[in-house]
């Protein structure tokens, strides 16, 4: 037989494919086999040598075989012209012998009275087979890509992507079988009968008809996930779609679906890995073609009624996760509010804090300055920054609760104000945690290094070693802007440890600074940790220190030093947990409105 001449360039076609994977060539083959009636596809995977310098089992070449009509002169025609309509009602797009070159650098193939070859550079090579063979063999040779096989996961690879033809074959009583082997040695086989039993519904979007076919709640299905199919084949899984196309499933309701449609088919892309479907519906679409955003509007109602049908309030679940959600991460409120998809609380707020990222982007974007929604973006964000503020200063809060609890190691209680060793640099609100102690520190952000401090503060750098932590806070590092110097004698409380002595200690860092020629109005804060009793109360009493109440059984105490300018604060580390945990409950009770709350139920009352 002469030989046959593709109408066009097969190698610009080859590279014009985007990336295609070694499973998606054999997905193609074996689909090949199964729209020429095979019923028995064997696949073995060949390997040479074992390098000794590798042990993995690199696949040298894939040989498949099967019963099928084999190349007839109609199925060998179409296989040389390019995008042929033959099969088209099956889904083909006369393509797939282009994948087989985009991951094999030669192709043979020897069916019935032909053999077929073709490489990348010339154009398929047809001649006489004298031995008339009765089945197909394509053997791929060459890999461009080193890869191995694990054969666990490929088998399951198979029954996912082949499951809605499966099913297909099922319903008219046909039966193949899939032998995978590594060599000649068989690993597995899959049989299209071994799948699981599906409801059916058909409902439609527009006019379009659509086919929903389901196991919902099966103790046998591994994994649930949706399917896509055209021509009687999955294209893609739910799971691969891209985040603004993909169907959102519901707490509860283990669904696993196929959702085929003459518009599925219509719409499949030339390498039946996806659809050439707009996640949105566009504005200048004449000709008003549905959008992933509609098909998977009606998918949620038909699901949401199959889960009611089956005693599943689907409604009912989404209110609780949301409440959850919101109990969890308050200050995403509106962006919880304002998703109406049917999830389980971990997805609401991974969903509304990608929405608060995308908006902040959008912020920073300066070109959207003059967009109408600016303004109203830029309110929603600041008041959820604010928020998650508040919130994390309570987790904050609650961990310093835990650590005193559990007799924490000075350098844990250290990296919870400042991690031990930040650079200035990285210094900002939500790092820095000196508001702990009090809520004026919230904004100081300049922490100040040991050389820094050797220039700044000489005397101090000289004449005592460096407390715990040393926060020098102002709006710069420039010596004569420095407005507040907060130092916090940071030690694990032991009982060795008076007032006497720490005030003593904490004076002399005061006189210190104070002779570093800084500005005359500068404030310097003290602060020390002992581990309180009652003796300690009674000796700062002596010493006419001021007290602030804590929920705690002692009270913060604090003196003002005229002679040194400085405030002295001694704290137990629960009492100043407790009192931050009061100034931040104030906060929280005003984000969660009950403030508003408890003045309009007195204003009610006041009413009466």
């Amino acid at each position: 037989m002469s030989s046959g001449k593709v109408d066009t360039n097969i190698e610009s076609i080859v590279n014009d494919l985007k990336t295609v994977s070694w499973q998606q060539v054999l997905n193609e083959a074996i689909t090949n086999s199964l729209q020429a009636n095979a019923t028995k596809i064997k696949i073995k995977f060949m390997q040479g040598a074992l390098d000794l310098k590798d042990t993995k089992k690199y696949i040298d070449s894939i040989v498949i075989e099967d019963n099928g009509d084999g190349f007839n002169d109609i199925n060998t025609k179409s296989f040389k012209e390019y995008k042929t309509q033959h099969k088209k009602e099956l889904g083909c797009k006369g393509i797939g012998r282009f994948f087989y070159l985009k991951v094999f650098d030669k192709v043979d193939i020897e069916s019935l009275d032909k053999k077929i070859n073709f490489i990348i550079s010339q154009d398929i090579n047809i001649q006489d087979n004298l031995k008339n063979v009765d089945s197909t063999i394509v053997k791929f040779t060459k890999p461009r890509v080193k890869f191995v096989v694990d054969y666990k996961k490929y088998k399951d690879e198979i029954n996912d992507h082949f499951l809605a033809y499966f099913k297909l074959l099922k319903d008219k009583n046909i039966s193949i079988t899939i032998d995978i082997c590594e060599n000649s040695i068989k690993q597995f086989d899959i049989k299209s009968d071994d799948i699981p039993k599906f409801e059916t519904k058909k409902f439609k979007i527009g006019t379009y008809d659509f086919n929903l076919d389901y196991i919902l709640n099966d103790d046998t299905i591994k994994s649930y996930d949706g399917f896509y199919c055209a021509g009687g084949r999955v294209v893609i899984k739910n799971s691969y779609l891209d985040s603004g196309k993909k169907f959102r499933f519901f707490k509860k309701v283990n669904i696993l679906f196929l959702l085929s449609s003459n518009y599925l088919d219509n719409n499949v892309n030339e390498t039946r890995d996806d659809f050439t479907i707009y996640p949105k519906q566009r504005n200048d679409d004449i000709f008003y073609n549905l959008s992933w955003n509609e098909i998977q509007a009606e998918l949620k109602n038909q699901i949401k009624q199959i889960a009611n049908d089956n005693n599943i309030d689907v409604d009912k679940l989404s209110k609780e996760s949301r409440k959850k959600a919101l109990e969890d991460v308050p200050f995403l409120a509106y962006y919880l509010q304002n998703n109406d998809n049917d999830e389980d609380y971990e997805t609401l707020k991974r969903t509304a804090k990608k929405m608060l990222e995308d908006d902040k982007i959008f912020i920073r974007d300066n070109k959207d300055k003059m967009d109408a929604d600016y303004q109203e973006k830029l309110s929603i964000i600041t008041q959820a920054e604010l928020a998650e503020y508040i919130y994390d200063r309570q987790k904050k809060i609650d961990l310093l609760k835990k650590l005193t609890q559990e007799g924490a190691i000075e350098k844990e209680i250290h990296n919870l104000f400042i991690a031990q060793g930040t650079s200035d640099d990285i210094q900002n609100y939500k790092s820095n945690n000196l508001w702990l102690f009090d809520d004026r520190f919230m904004s100081y952000d300049k922490v100040f290094s040991e050389s820094e401090i050797k220039d700044i503060f000489p005397e101090l750098a000289e004449n005592v070693k460096r407390p715990d932590i040393l926060s020098i806070v102002s709006n710069t590092h420039n010596k004569n802007k420095i407005t507040d110097v907060v130092i916090i004698e940071l030690k694990r409380p032991k009982e060795i440890i008076t007032p006497e002595g720490a005030e003593a200690q904490l004076l002399k860092y005061a006189r210190y600074i104070n002779q570093s020629n800084l500005p005359n109005d500068v404030r310097i804060w003290t602060y020390a940790f002992l581990k309180f009793n009652k003796e300690i109360d009674d000796d700062l009493d002596d010493k006419d220190y001021n007290k602030i109440p804590t929920h705690w059984e002692h009270p913060i105490y604090y003196k003002y030093h005229e002679k040194r300018n400085t405030i002295i604060n001694f704290m137990d580390y629960r009492a100043l947990a407790f009192d931050a945990d009061t100034r931040n409950k104030t906060f929280m009770k005003i984000l969660s409105g009950d403030t508003i709350k408890n003045e309009e139920n007195h204003n009610a009352k006041s009413h009466i």
